[in-house]
């Protein structure tokens, strides 16, 4: 498939890439959770291994096109900024789930479409309608009644707290991710991103005196599928829509990202996950998807390509077969 084809696929259905980026992410937990090391120094591994990949692939893109690896005054701007968010992200979210449980610190996402509807409300002038907002409301509750019930008797204070603020710190990545890709294109982006996380990681890991150096062959496998996976093709199906879809849509997305992450700490490490994650997981789905595909959602997504010079009357896929599902008569 051409390059071309490749980008008219992610501008008419953005939110397939997007959804595909939210299944990949639910890995990265299981995976940190399985490693012996601490959550500063798994995070250490995953962004160096993760800026070296993304740095050399964003080299070898450029090289290929015989263009620039480098982006302009505002790129570099927006990529600093993502990438302080980023690498304060990744020491909060780690060490969280660390103290926690990979299902508490995933759950605590509910609050993400309330931190990054404020940040887009400024950024974007992004205004949501009551419908999306209702939908949304219901998928939070779920998420939030979910946090509740989860944290017994893994519930820890200090990591609950960690992974609300990792939450902050994300909704500022990806919002500067989504003003950064008007500037510069998504390798070279994400390259740069890995990079400044890593630099304040490494920062952070020499002050504190965090023991890097006992990562096991392995930690360090774990850390690459981590830097590979969800760092890499995750965040690239994440980030490269982003200029065609609104900044509210994909973090009410992300909300089902707790019920794959649950599942998938079932069968991985053995986490329960009882009949109150079953329910919770469908009610977030449920909101969220109400949410996408209502008509305050459906504004949001031909704003959002008008905005960014792309047909309107294209739709994405989730969206179009969702919606003729919904109006075809059953028996």
């Amino acid at each position: 498939m051409s390059n071309d084809r490749v980008a008219g696929f992610a501008q008419r259905f953005p939110l397939v890439l997007v959804a595909s980026g939210v299944v990949l992410y639910s890995t990265g937990p299981i995976m940190l959770q399985a490693s012996s090391l601490s959550g500063p120094a798994f995070s250490f591994w995953r962004l160096l291994i993760g800026a070296v990949l993304l740095t050399s692939l964003a080299a070898v893109g450029a090289r290929r096109r015989h263009a620039s690896v480098l982006p302009g005054r505002e790129g570099r701007r927006w990529t600093v900024i993502a990438g302080v968010c980023f690498g304060v992200h990744q020491l909060l979210f780690m060490t969280a789930v660390k103290l926690t449980s990979v299902v508490d610190v995933s759950l605590m996402n509910a609050l993400a479409p309330v931190a990054t509807a404020l940040g887009a409300w400024w950024l974007f002038r992004e205004r949501p309608g009551p419908r999306f907002f209702a939908w949304s409301a219901l998928a939070i509750g779920g998420g939030a009644w979910l946090a509740v019930q989860a944290s017994g008797p893994t519930g820890n204070p200090l990591g609950m707290a960690m992974a609300i603020a990792n939450v902050v710190c994300f909704a500022g990545f990806f919002l500067s991710s989504k003003r950064g890709r008007e500037h510069v294109d998504v390798m070279p982006f994400l390259a740069g991103v890995m990079t400044v996380g890593v630099l304040l990681v490494g920062v952070f890991v020499a002050l504190t005196g965090v023991d890097v150096g006992s990562a096991t062959r392995a930690d360090l496998l774990l850390a690459f599928g981590v830097a590979a996976g969800p760092g890499a093709l995750g965040h690239f199906v994440m980030t490269w829509p982003l200029r065609w879809v609104p900044a509210n849509i994909p973090p009410v997305m992300r909300l089902a990202q707790p019920a794959l992450s649950g599942v998938l700490a079932l069968l991985v490490l053995g986490e329960p996950l009882g009949w109150v994650h079953v329910a919770g997981g469908l009610v977030v789905v449920v909101g969220a998807a109400g949410a996408v595909l209502s008509r305050d959602g459906r504004a949001l997504q031909r704003a959002a390509r008008e905005g960014a010079g792309l047909p309107v009357g294209q739709t994405t896929a989730i969206s179009l077969s969702t919606s003729r599902a919904l109006r075809t008569p059953t028996g």
